[in-house]
């Protein structure tokens, strides 16, 4: 075999894609030379000519432990192929059960060995020399039927970033968690079943930086959240300061934990969550008192600091234990308030309360990586590839997990993601969950990119797992170019997908909501489109053109496209009878007005999705979008605020009437 065929054959074997068809339904093909950079972030190979040793050697190790994992509905025997006679021990996830419940059940004609009474669970088999994840999870998730006894809901979503209660003439400090439980109490009486939000995953103490989908860990939280930092300085630009509003929330927070910790009961109380929470924490909060004193990217700091385990990190720590312990608080504050967030939110009637948010991935020199180095992919980002908006491709800036590192860790990263964002919510969105079955990895040295396969069945078991432990609903990301067979698998297991009214068509016309699908949360939009007000105008395309993103003559046709599909939901609201009196179906408004804005939401709740989401700055016309993907300074992304206090969000005439539309909707 040739060393390009072996180099082919191995990432084939590794789970890189040979094929795959683009956005349009074009074919591609991956070439050696992604082959080879992306075997190389996996640390499978460092040279083509190494392929064919490797590839022996995968071969001869494959065996009973093939594939990672092994997925079990509840009930189902547990079956190991020619196993009888030999030792083997079945580890239990948190001595989920005695173990003399589990007894083995005769054997097959192989040999192999029936084992049935294994719990619910992430389990661990040891058979000759080998460990094996074995998963059991119940075979569908918590529908919405399930949750809540209806079978249609509607909700809310914005971010909290964005919420506020302070003077509307200046921009004050971004928003705490306790103006998401405030919003959720406003919005409750209406009949909201939920308030979204965008992630809340740990940006890093030293990381100047604020996108949300950017985190340093999303094991953790962001605890430039939590409230109890009144006072800080404003802004008369109107946008958030984010610089200035962390400098000051970091003093407040500071001069918070020194009297807390000076109570009787503070260093008890703080002792024991560190101690439920284990070496993760102790971790974590190592880092982010490194990350203040070496920098915020860990691959620049000295030598003797590559992980939590070396002697120089020990050695740091035994002199930071104060800087440690106040960063541990600061975790522990931030589950408080956004636990009480979620409680205020259901005590006030809202059937799921938060709506979390789960991003795609973590930034490499953030402290999950730098914590679990073998469970993520090196040298590459996680991204898509080349389609009409994005003609170079794009590249998030986000480590991808590495699926060998992955399952060796027995998954530990992505269920330690699960449980801390569904901790205090009652719904969750998984972003870009088309990386349940295969991420697309980007080379930083301009390498084409690739697909990578991810462990589909054991991921999505973690998910249904974790979702029924927690009792939430599961919202799957699925926009972009969906792998066949991904939604119907999605379906099955009754994890939901999402309706994009802008992005939903048929035969090249927008597709009425009456015929989105029923297993789906509708919106109009999301964080990362235009506006309502801001869709009918073309000012996304205004802004793309601006900022060189779209040339003149595909900002033209996209005008033109724009104005055909104003045209079509004009004809969607007549059928539906939910023209504004007066409007003429035939002669689109130039611009939104509020009556335009409840119609086109009532529309919405005519959706036979089973969920509808309404974004907080589309009810209020906001122009100006939350973000622009590829963007940084060219747009004030993240910096916005609502236009509306999050205690008057109930009672703005627009959302009541958009709230009425939707309960005349059973909603």
């Amino acid at each position: 075999m040739s060393d390009r065929a072996a180099l082919l054959a191995l990432a084939e074997a590794e789970g890189i894609a040979r094929v795959w068809h683009d956005i349009e339904g074009h074919r591609q093909e991956t070439s050696p030379e992604t082959a080879l950079a992306l075997l190389r972030a996996m640390g499978t190979i460092e040279a083509a000519e190494d392929a064919a040793d490797r590839l022996r050697q995968r071969e001869t190790a494959s065996g009973w432990h093939s594939p990672r994992a092994m997925v079990l509905a509840p009930g189902a025997p547990l079956i190991l192929p020619a196993a009888a006679g030999q030792e083997w021990h079945l580890a239990l996830e948190g001595d989920a059960a005695p173990a003399q419940e589990i007894r083995p059940e005769g054997t097959g004609s192989d040999g192999g060995l029936r084992l049935v009474g294994v719990p619910l669970g992430l389990h661990r088999l040891s058979l000759r020399g080998g460990t094996l994840t074995v998963i059991v999870a119940p075979t569908v998730a918590p529908t919405l039927e399930t949750l809540t006894g209806g079978s249609r809901a509607w909700g809310v979503t914005g971010a909290i970033h964005a919420l506020w209660q302070g003077d509307a003439e200046t921009c004050g400090p971004r928003g705490r968690y306790d103006d998401l439980a405030t919003a959720a109490e406003a919005l409750a009486p209406l009949g909201a079943a939920f308030l979204g939000i965008n992630p809340v995953h740990a940006i890093g103490a030293a990381h100047a930086g604020f996108s949300p989908y950017s985190p340093g860990h999303r094991g953790f939280l962001d605890t430039r959240a939590i409230p109890g930092a009144e006072g800080l300085p404003g802004s008369t630009s109107g946008l958030i300061d984010h610089a200035a509003d962390r400098i000051a929330h970091d003093r407040a927070l500071r001069q918070r934990f020194a009297v807390e910790l000076s109570h009787p009961d503070g260093p008890a109380t703080l002792a024991a969550y560190r101690a439920a929470k284990g070496p993760s924490l102790e971790a974590f909060a190592l880092y982010e008192a490194l990350s203040l004193h070496l920098g915020a990217d860990w691959r620049r700091w000295p030598a003797g600091f590559e992980g939590p385990h070396t002697a120089d990190a020990a050695a740091f720590a035994a002199n930071a234990a104060e800087e440690i312990a106040f960063h541990a608080w600061a975790q522990m504050s931030a589950e408080a308030a956004l636990a009480e967030a979620q409680d205020r939110a259901r005590r006030a009637g809202m059937a799921l309360g938060i709506y979390a948010d789960l991003a795609v991935g973590v930034r490499p020199d953030g402290p999950e990586v730098w914590a679990r180095p073998g469970t993520f992919a090196r040298g590459v980002s996680l991204g898509a590839p080349p389609d009409m908006f994005a003609p170079e491709g794009q590249s998030w800036g986000l480590a991808p997990f590495n699926p060998a590192g992955l399952a060796a860790d027995h998954y530990a990263a992505f269920v330690q993601t699960l449980r801390a964002t569904l901790a205090q919510a009652g719904m969750l969105r998984i972003d870009h969950v088309l990386g349940l079955e295969r991420t697309f990895w980007v080379p930083e040295d301009g390498t084409p990119g690739g697909y990578v396969a991810s462990d589909r069945e054991a991921l999505m078991a973690l998910v249904r797992l974790e979702a029924t432990r927690s009792r939430a609903l599961i919202i799957g990301e699925d926009l972009g170019v969906v792998p066949e067979g991904l939604r119907q698998r999605l379906s099955e297991t009754r994890l939901y997908g999402c309706s994009v009214a802008m992005f939903e068509r048929w035969n090249g016309r927008l597709r009425a909501p009456w015929h989105f699908r029923a297993d789906t949360l509708a919106s109009f939009g999301t964080h990362d489109t235009p506006t309502l007000a801001g869709w009918w105008v073309g000012h996304d395309i205004d802004s793309r053109e601006r900022i060189g993103h779209t040339d003149a003559d595909t900002a033209n046709r996209m005008r033109d496209e724009r104005t055909f599909d104003r045209g079509v939901i004009m004809a969607l609201l007549a059928e539906a009878r939910l023209l504004p009196e007066g409007q003429d179906p035939e002669a689109p408004p130039e611009a939104l007005d509020t009556a335009m804005i409840e119609a086109i939401h009532a529309l919405m709740a005519t959706s036979s999705a089973a969920l509808v989401a309404m974004q907080i700055d589309d009810a209020l016309a906001t122009l100006e979008q939350a973000n622009i993907p590829g963007t940084t300074d060219e747009h004030p992304n993240w910096r916005r605020r609502h236009a509306v206090g999050a205690k008057l969000l109930g009672e703005h005439p627009s959302i009541r009437r958009i709230a009425t539309a939707m309960q005349a909707m059973g909603r």
